[in-house]
């Protein structure tokens, strides 16, 4: 592991050896790669506040650093006071909604909103309230990524789509409106019961309704898992959160994990963290976490942060680590399944259609994805 990557988990430590920080922070030849490799992986508030009395470490990357978390906060601030009033203008339009991922991640798993670096609001809604929600947003000066109004039928717009994103420019403020979670994974949105299971917790002095500590954490290992953890931070995320919370409840993850075929999937974010961070875990999810035999998975994830690249998404070696991960032939089959033939947006980009003609987008897909991966990808025709 070299000297950058290895400083980086040390500031990312519940409690940083300083003396290990003095030694690898003198190793540093180029600070200028070393920020540009925390700021990709969404760390750079955590290697900061790591950083700023070791002596080894120049003064003008001090300086750097603070300069760049001072942004990083404030950026924070605006999107939780963005996300609070939004929030509160849908509940007084009888639109319930859930705080996911971002600013509630912060709170839950950090205890501050500015030492965990978020680029966009993320909301769960419900399918029925989405059109409702578009208006309200698209009246406030947002305006969606792609053109919803072409999205008449409900199939095309919710069967291609987790989510949809609103841009407003002149604000730098980027939200994505969720109504399903991962839909190529097989992995159903209501087996996740996020409507039945919430809490209300506190941004600031003011409340904000999110999912259950245990869906959330479910929901982030599963996340993580499907990028085969490519973001360092989701690592990092994965430990504070079960520090935070000594009062989970596990028995409860991992049935609800089990159910869907997705145990490996959520072992899998717990391995890294106890493998980086020496994560506390009860003897009985210690005991699955050796059962699951997740060591070529450990190994992957470290050369790709070794090697500091990120496999695209939609990519062979990314599909077969997912699909290794789901736990049976079955789950395995279907998951390849939805890979190859459940139609997105690139599909919906292609030819619009009706809800009558909707399964047309399947047989469409393969050859979508054939022209994507064969024809510009490896032959580099497009």
């Amino acid at each position: 592991m070299n000297n950058s990557l290895a400083l980086l988990i040390e500031c990312c430590q519940i409690s940083p050896d300083i003396s290990k920080l003095e030694h690898l922070a003198g190793e540093i030849t180029d600070w200028d790669a070393l920020i540009k490799t925390a700021t990709h992986h969404g760390i750079l508030p955590l290697a900061h506040q790591a950083l700023r009395d070791i002596t080894s470490v120049p003064a003008q990357i001090k300086v750097s650093l603070k300069t760049i978390n001072f942004e990083i906060s404030q950026h924070n601030m605006f999107m939780s006071a963005e996300l609070l009033k939004l929030t509160s203008l849908f509940n007084a339009n009888n639109i319930e909604v859930l705080a996911i991922k971002g600013p509630a991640l912060a709170a839950i798993a950090y205890g501050d909103i500015t030492q965990r670096y978020f680029s966009d609001i993320d909301i769960l809604v419900k399918r029925k309230d989405f059109r409702e929600i578009a208006d309200i947003l698209i009246l406030l000066g947002y305006e969606p990524r792609f053109p919803i109004e072409t999205f008449i039928g409900e199939k095309v717009m919710f069967e291609m789509n987790n989510d949809c994103p609103f841009y407003y420019k002149a604000r730098g403020m980027a939200i994505e409106i969720h109504w399903d979670f991962f839909q190529k994974l097989a992995l159903p949105t209501d087996q996740f019961f996020p409507w039945e299971s919430t809490q209300t917790i506190m941004l600031g002095a003011h409340p904000c309704l999110t999912l259950s500590h245990e869906t959330h954490l479910l929901y982030h290992a599963l996340h993580g898992s499907k990028h085969v953890w490519e973001r360092f931070e989701w690592i990092v995320d994965i430990d504070r959160f079960i520090r935070a919370i000594p009062s989970l409840d596990w028995e409860k993850i991992v049935s609800m994990a089990r159910n869907m075929g997705a145990l490996k999937m959520f072992l899998l974010g717990i391995v890294l963290s106890k493998h980086y961070f020496q994560t506390p875990l009860p003897e009985n999810v210690q005991t699955l976490c050796r059962n699951a035999r997740l060591d070529d998975c450990i190994a992957y994830v470290d050369g790709e942060l070794k090697a500091q690249r990120s496999t695209p998404e939609e990519s062979l070696p990314k599909l077969i680590k997912v699909i290794g991960l789901r736990d049976s032939f079955y789950y395995k089959t279907v998951t390849l399944l939805e890979f190859i033939f459940r139609p997105g947006i690139n599909e919906r980009r292609a030819v619009v259609l009706s809800d009558s003609l909707f399964w047309l987008y399947w047989p469409l897909r393969p050859f979508g994805m054939f022209w994507r991966f064969v024809v510009c990808r490896l032959l580099k025709l497009c």
